[in-house]
């Protein structure tokens, strides 16, 4: 038992370090009008606060600031609500590392909003980023946001794909090349999510699959292996 928490604590100890070469983690935390700078005064050690805001400066204006320009926004489409509930633990740490005050920042800029006072509001980061008001009055600071916030707090999809990705290419199929890997592995998930449906089905059919004519042509060794994989 005492070997396995060890075990854990070294891999959240990993995991967590880690953190410090990846600064979206940082900037997704100030991008969140209810947490800002301000949640990371409260709750980090004064020394890493500084790296940090640089950090996610340095993001802001490398990857995002100077590669867009400023264009009217569209109106955002309506987002689901969370579907999962969190429990009264999580629920009282969560509340005991909020910080309270009014929103009177001003400026499309990520340390004019870090530094900020921080604002409550009734939906999840994305969404309040979402809306028309703040991409009119972000309209380069939204763009980031929308998309750091918009990265999957999990991995397990990718895994998946690889997962599937080694399961077509098996030791018989060597010959699959890269593009073709790539068409396989999109047509399985549109067939999962229900996006496409083969002929038997009563659907459109497959990017791939032959039409059933009497006049059958000769099919190339790159669609047979495709053809092999339905």
């Amino acid at each position: 038992m005492v070997r396995s928490i060890e075990m854990g604590w070294f891999v959240l100890e990993k995991y967590y370090n880690m953190t410090d070469d990846v600064p979206v983690y940082a900037a997704a935390i100030i991008l969140d009008p209810s947490r800002r700078g301000a949640y990371l005064k409260k709750n980090w050690p004064a020394e890493w606060y500084e790296p940090a805001v640089e950090a996610a400066n340095t993001l802001w204006l490398e990857e995002f600031k100077d590669r867009l320009s400023p264009v009217g926004p569209t109106t955002p489409e309506p987002m689901p609500p969370p579907s999962k509930r969190r429990g009264a633990v999580l629920d009282h740490i969560l509340q005991q590392m909020a910080v309270t005050a009014a929103d009177t920042s001003s400026g499309d800029d990520l340390k004019a909003f870090a530094e900020g006072l921080v604002l409550q509001v009734d939906c999840s980061p994305l969404d309040w980023w979402c809306r028309l008001e703040q991409r009119q009055r972000y309209p380069q600071l939204s763009r980031m946001a929308i998309s750091i916030l918009s990265i999957p707090a999990e991995s397990s999809e990718p895994e998946r794909t690889f997962s599937g990705a080694r399961r077509t290419c098996s030791w018989d199929r060597s010959r699959l090349t890269c593009i073709n890997i790539e068409k396989i592995e999109c047509i399985g998930s549109w067939l999962r999510e229900g996006h496409i449906k083969p002929f038997h089905l009563n659907g459109m059919g497959l990017p791939m699959e032959p039409q059933l004519e009497d006049d059958t042509e000769e099919i190339d060794d790159d669609v047979a292996d495709l053809l092999e994989w339905t």
